[in-house]
Parts: C-alpha cells; structure tokens; sequence
C-alpha cells in the first residue's frame, strides 16, 4: 500500500492567514478599549447580574472585573493626575471612585454609608470636571491629592493599608460603587457641589459660613448619630501661643502679659462653629483660627489652665454637606444611602448620569431639613 505524498503548505497563503489573525487580534483590542475606556457612553441599567448575586472580585482586580458582574456598559473615561508617582493616568470613572471611596471612607463603615459616599464623590468629580478640572495639573480632569480634588488609592497603597483584609475591603468598596455605578446628586437639573467632611460635631454648616458662595442645597442640618463624635483637645502652653499669634499676626499686640485677656470668641454661628476669634488687636475667622492652631475644626470652646490654654474641639472637617460619621450612624439606625444623600444635601435629587444627559430618580429633598433626622421604624 503506497503511502500518501505530504502537501507542501504554500508560504504566501500562510503569511496571508497570520497576517489577517494578527489584524483581527489588534481590531479586538481596539473595539474592548473604545468599550471599557473610551468616552462614549451607552445608557444601560445598573444592578447586579442577578437577584441576589454577591459581586466577588479577586486580588489586584482590574476594570474588567469591576463590570464582569454587573449590567453596566456605559463608561465615561476621565485623566488621573496621581501626585505622587507624578504621572498622569487614563482610567474609568467607575475605577476611579473605587479608589477614592477607599481613601476617603473607612472600608468597614456601613454599605449604605458607603454607598453614600461613592454617589457624593461621583457626584463631586464630575461637578469639578464641568468647572475646569484640577486644579493642580491643567492636562488633568482630577487628581489624588486631597488638598486640591479627593484622596485616592491605588491598589498597592490598599493593600498596604488593608494587610490580609485587602481582598474583602475592596470587595466591598466596589460593589458599593457599582451598585450605585452612575448615580448622582442633582439640584435645578444640575450637578451639585457634593462637599463632605469627616464628621460634623453633630450639626453642619452653610456653605457661605466656610466657602464663597451660599449654595441652596449646602443648608446646614442636624447629624444626631455621630459616634464616635470625633472630640480633640489642643493644649498650647502661654509662651508656644504667644510666639505662634506673634509670628503670624504681629499686628495683633499680643504678649505673655495680656495674652489671658486679649484672646475670646466674638462671635460664633449657630452650629456652634466659630465665626471670629479675637486676637488682641487683630480678630480672624474661625477657619483662620483652626488653621493657626491646627485643630480639627471651627467647632471650639477656649479654656485656660495655670501654664496656658486649651482648646475643646468637636467635629473633623469644614463641616458641609455629607457627614461621613453622620452617614454612618444613619445607616446603623436603619436609613439606606438615599435617605442618608437626601438629608444632608437640602432640596436635591438622584439622578443617573448618562448620554443624553441627567435623568432624575428620586423626588427632591424637602428644603427645611434642620429638623433632627428620624428614621422610620
């Protein structure tokens, strides 16, 4: 039986085949950047895949795993100024606030506190994308520094932070992101300015009372579950004070002699902050005050010992808009993070940031809110 000759492959049609593959192969990549990283956004629902599924992410997860389990195709890519390995960085909005919510909020926090927190800082991001960006670096749409825009971590600082609990913190944070993936705080059909603070000291403030502008839905309201509350005594003994009042405000006349009774608050708000703080011959603001003497917040008594002074301070933070404890509490005593957004931001609604625009969700927030906050039983 003669056995069969071996048909030579022809070199061109091979070389053909490959090279039609390798295209192929780059078209592929190029189609899954345009969907996960592009900036066209296609409208879709946000839930997870299905009732009841629990999103489990593996360690060092990436953006593909972040969407892998939930309906969520629409993707707004936004550059990332990270300020300490000083480069700038293309990433997913979504991603972005995975990283901020584990920077700026504590992982073990309440979901719905959490949930909270990921709506304000999307919210916050894109407010600031629409009114020119960061600040910091011109070619970047927001940063990692929290001095300018929000506080960030990268996967390398998380898990530093996080030891072995790395794989259930992020877990947590990103489903907490994804499953309000899109969703932001409206006020007249417009982005707000979603401030927030670590803890308010049990009230919050008017914006104009800390920033320029008197912003409708930045209204003062009560935070009556802060717990921990966040209190801090600053001691300073009578010569570190004087010399520190001295070098900054020189004007001011102060010295060990009349120090005692050159230093009193005038006035202070109804929050309890302080509105001016009289330095001998000089008065400041309260921001100036807490700046000067490096406390938590404008929220401060004064008291004198026998070798100087102290001051009580209550709260972390400026004060306005979402109270990062009061968030927290409210969750604990049963509210989910509509109701937490709903209170602390005065007269605003939730939407879904989209396409064709904001589409809005909820019905607004009642406008007078100072009313102590009571869940329903």
């Amino acid at each position: 039986m003669k056995r069969k000759k071996k048909q030579k492959q022809n070199p061109v049609i091979v070389i053909t085949l490959c090279a039609v593959l390798l295209a192929l192969s780059v078209l592929l990549l190029l189609l899954m950047r345009a969907v996960l990283g592009g900036r066209e956004i296609k409208p879709a629902s946000c839930k997870p895949k299905e009732e009841g599924e629990i999103a489990v992410m593996t360690p060092a997860p990436t953006l593909l795993d972040l969407y892998a389990y939930f309906d969520w195709t629409e993707t707004t890519a936004i550059k990332v100024y990270d300020h300490r390995a000083d480069k700038l960085i293309d990433m997913d909005l979504e991603e972005y606030i995975v990283g901020v919510v584990s920077a700026e909020m504590p992982a073990y926090y309440d979901f719905e506190a959490l949930k909270a927190q990921a709506v304000a800082s999307r919210t916050y991001t894109l407010y600031s994308m629409a009114h020119g960006g960061c600040h910091t670096n011109p070619d970047a749409d927001v940063c990692t520094n929290s001095k300018c825009c929000q506080a960030f971590s990268t996967h390398e600082r998380m898990q530093n932070a996080w030891k072995n609990d790395y794989a259930n913190n992020y877990n947590r944070v990103a489903q907490a992101v994804m499953g309000t993936a899109g969703e932001v705080l409206v006020y007249d059909g417009k982005l707000c300015d979603a401030l927030y603070h670590a803890c308010s000291g049990g009230q919050t403030e008017d914006s104009e009372h800390v920033y320029a502008n008197a912003l409708p839905y930045l209204r003062g309201v009560t935070s009556p579950y802060e717990d921990p509350m966040r209190t801090e005594d600053v001691a300073l003994k009578t010569d570190a004070l004087v010399e520190l009042i001295a070098a900054k405000y020189p004007e001011s006349g102060i010295s060990e002699s009349n120090v005692r009774d050159g230093i009193a608050i005038e006035k202070a708000y109804a929050s309890g902050r302080v509105e001016t703080l009289r330095l001998g011959k000089t008065t400041v603001t309260g921001k100036q005050a807490r700046n000067l003497f490096g406390l938590r917040s404008t929220m401060f008594t004064v008291e004198w010992t026998g070798d100087g002074i102290v001051f009580h301070t209550k709260g972390y933070g400026h004060g306005v808009g979402l109270s990062q404890n009061g968030a927290n509490g409210m969750a604990k005593h049963g509210s989910d993070y509509q109701e937490i957004l709903l209170h602390y931001y005065t007269g605003v609604s939730i939407g879904v940031f989209g396409a064709d625009g904001i589409t809005e969700r909820t019905a607004p927030a009642p406008q007078n809110t100072n009313a102590p906050f009571v869940p329903e039983s």
